[in-house]
This record gives structure tokens, sequence and C-alpha cells, in this order.
């Protein structure tokens, strides 16, 4: 029944909203919890909490510009506000230049966070852990951090591992990494530090000027947690992670058996065994590291005493076939 395209389509999309309500829970949770505990008028020093980058920190700056001109408005309700209003150009880019039902996805995605995160604000369980790490002492918060970038990371991560994201800058990352083939998270880190500045300087205006110690050293998590999220993405996304494979074989023909099984090329050398000094074929060739065990698998299946080894790469220049986004 899965051959039949409607039901192929139907079942697709069906897992993409599931991963796209898992991912949007598992940002909110991260978010509000660890990032910034929307409990309001108990902290006197502003920039106690971490900053985030993307529209996540837009909506934190927004809320602090607000602020500073005598808005009364809930940091939870205008976070949640901003961040789904904010996606929405992006998520429009997405739709024509990513592929439709990615935009889709994360659109759903998008406004399930907005949603979550303005209802843990009426959780009293998340309301308690978010005031707990807001009043805890700074030698907390890498603990803090630790638990954010996890929760975020593996959120975004997920994500992209199904061919959706969380919205804001994961998405402008995600087009440049399929554009050049590459990692996503190196894209954001220039954007991101501007937030960050932004977030730390009206912390001092509206501080005037003091406690700036305390500023500082937030900021200084703050980028601690951007670049762990950033790691647990690139670690966890392997869409663009690309690996040469080697293969000794005595087979003539095995490389017409990997062009009809996978969509990539190969280069075959000709060579004698150093030991046997019987005839070997070396073929080299590049794949997606999803891809390597069945290369592997293949290539054991056709001839058993093989060798074969893998070897990661930075990049790849050429012509290197990825499945396009839908």
């Amino acid at each position: 029944m899965y051959d039949h395209i409607g039901l192929r389509e139907g079942l697709s999309f069906s897992l993409g909203a599931f991963v796209a309500t898992f991912t949007a829970l598992l940002y909110a949770f991260g978010f509000y919890c660890f990032v910034a505990p929307a409990v309001e008028n108990h902290a006197t020093i502003w920039g106690s909490s971490i900053t985030t980058g993307g529209v996540g920190g837009i909506s934190q700056v927004i809320w602090m510009i607000s602020t500073l001109c005598g808005g009364t408005v809930s940091i939870s309700t205008l976070q949640s506000i901003f961040y789904f209003a904010l996606n929405i150009p992006i998520l429009l880019f997405a739709y024509f230049k990513i592929g439709k039902k990615f935009a889709i996805l994360s659109l759903l995605n998008v406004g399930l966070s907005s949603l979550f995160i303005w209802a843990f604000s009426n959780v009293g369980f998340m309301h308690d852990i978010a005031y707990t790490l807001d009043n805890a002492e700074t030698s907390y918060h890498s603990a803090r951090v630790l638990f954010a970038a996890v929760s975020i990371g593996l959120a975004s991560s997920i994500a992209f591992r199904n061919e959706i994201s969380c919205g804001g800058i994961d998405v402008i990352s995600y087009y440049f990494a399929l554009r050049k083939s590459t990692s996503v998270g190196k894209y954001a880190t220039t954007l991101n530090s501007i937030i960050l500045l932004t977030y730390f300087g009206l912390t001092i205006i509206h501080n005037h000027g003091q406690h700036v110690d305390i500023a500082f050293v937030n900021l200084l998590f703050s980028f601690l947690y951007l670049f762990s999220v950033m790691l647990v993405v690139d670690f966890i996304n392997t869409r663009n992670k690309k690996v040469q494979i080697q293969i000794i074989t005595s087979i003539k023909d095995i490389s017409s058996v990997l062009i009809a099984n996978f969509p990539h090329s190969t280069t075959t050398v000709e060579g004698k065994g150093g030991y046997s000094h019987a005839d070997k074929y070396v073929v080299y060739m590049v794949v997606s590291s999803s891809e390597v065990k069945r290369v592997v698998d293949l290539v054991r299946k056709i001839d058993q005493h093989s060798f074969v080894t893998v070897t990661s790469l930075i990049q790849a220049y050429g012509n290197f076939f990825i499945k396009p986004v839908e």
C-alpha cells in the first residue's frame, strides 16, 4: 500500500507533522525553562538570563526595548507573538527557495512552539523550573546552558534530519547549507553574535551602567550556549556530511552495481595485490554519511573478500548529488 502515491504522501506528511509537534514541544521546553524564564518582576538586575540568537533572541530584544519604553506586556506573551510573527516572512522565503513541504511543516513547528511557550507559563511545574533557574546562583548557569543547548539543539537537529526546521535563523542557515553543501551551524554565528551584543547593550542601558560584570558574565554564557547548540546540530544533522569510500576488490564490474544503486559516480584504478600479486581494482566513491552502511553492505554482499575503508571529508567540490528538499 505504501507504493500508492497518495498514501505515501499522506504517511510522509503525517510523520512530518508528528516530528514538528515533538520538536516544537522540545524547543519550547528548552526556551521557556532554560533560556528565558518568563517569570517577571522578581529579578532586580537585567541581563541575568541566557540570551538566544535568531528569532527567539530578536523577540527578547524587542521585549527589552518595549520595557525601556514603558511597556508592560508579559515577556512570555510578547515572545510567543513575535516568535510567530517574525517567522512569517522567513517561511515565505523557505516556501519559494527551499521546498513547499519544508515550509508548511516548519510553519506548523513555529506555530506550535509559540503556543507551547505561552502555555508553559500557565503550567505550575514549568513555572517552578523557570523561577528556580532564574534565581539560581551563577555557578548553576553552566548546567543551565548545557540543558538549554541540548534541548534546543536536539529540537533543531531532529527537525533538520526530517527535512523540517524550527524556523527563524535555522531556515536561513539551512538554505545556505544546501547551496554550499556544508554544515548548518556556522552560518548563524554572525547574526546571532549581533543579537547577543545588542541585548548586552540594552542591559547596560537599563541598569544605568551598573552591574556590568553580571551582564558580561551572562553574555559569555549566552555565547557558550549558542556554540553548544551549533555543535549539537552539526553533530546530529548529517545531511550534508560526506565520506569517501575506498574499495579494494577483485570484481571488475562492481562500479556498475554501485552506480545502479546510488546517485553517485565512482573512479576505478587498476592495481595489484602486494602480497598475492593478484589483479585488483581500487574503487573510490564519495557518498553522504547516511549512505555509508548501505554501500558497505552492498559491497560485502558482492565480494565478501573486499577491503573497504571509510574516510570523513570536510568538503567535496563538484557535482555531488543530494536529494532535494520537498
